[in-house]
């Protein structure tokens, strides 16, 4: 039997103000770097590595803490954020008055923006890098830096929600899941139980 950790932590607060940030590069904010450390200091645990999307916004912090802590670092594409097209680095709310968006919230998993990644697109990658970590980091405890969409989309197939259910997690900047992944045999076939240890989305 193995058992493995992973700890799933959205970036902090980024430059750029209330828009489709998508795959964007801002860097983060003061305040977003010191979000990151709040949160982490708070999870207070004995990584084993580090993986992260390779967006600044993510890549930023964990560096620093990688560095601060002499853990590998592994930069991952799989976790880069959802690709809003015609729609990246435009203002939320100018987009929601010149377009209806509500497939976003009400069937999230068909959302497509205009020119963009389809959200079952995003899921597939996803979960692709979610069983490699688990075949490269077994038995080890990982800290995830990702996005809240990267984050949305795995909950929603680890923990089998309706998938307008995933838009009701509190994800805010630096909100953070705690999954055990236990691999074992059962009956001769190899299988995998997934749980949610913990979860904090209060505000940083």
């Amino acid at each position: 039997m193995k058992t493995t950790y992973i700890d799933i932590i959205r970036h902090g607060e980024p430059e750029g103000g209330n828009v489709f940030r998508g795959r964007t590069d801002h860097s983060l904010t003061a305040r977003g770097i010191e979000q990151f450390q709040q949160r982490v200091q708070r999870l207070d645990c004995e990584w084993n590595t580090v993986i992260s999307s390779p967006l600044t916004r993510c890549k930023q912090s964990a560096e620093l803490f990688a560095t601060e802590h002499n853990l590998p670092l592994h930069i991952e594409p799989k976790f880069a954020e959802i690709h809003f097209g015609a729609w990246e680095n435009r203002c939320i709310e100018t987009v929601m008055a010149e377009e209806n968006i509500s497939q976003m919230w009400q069937d999230p998993m068909n959302f497509c923006a205009p020119q963009g990644e389809h959200t079952a697109e995003l899921q597939q990658r996803t979960l692709i890098g979610w069983q490699d970590i688990l075949k490269n980091h077994a038995e080890n405890r990982v800290l995830l830096v990702t996005h809240g969409g990267v984050m949305r989309v795995l909950a929603q197939h680890l923990l089998e929600l309706a998938p307008n259910a995933m838009n009701k997690l509190s994800l805010p900047y630096a909100a953070v899941m705690s999954f055990k992944v236990i691999e074992s045999e059962y009956q001769g076939e190899q299988q995998q139980w997934v749980s949610l240890v913990s979860m904090d989305g209060t505000e940083l």
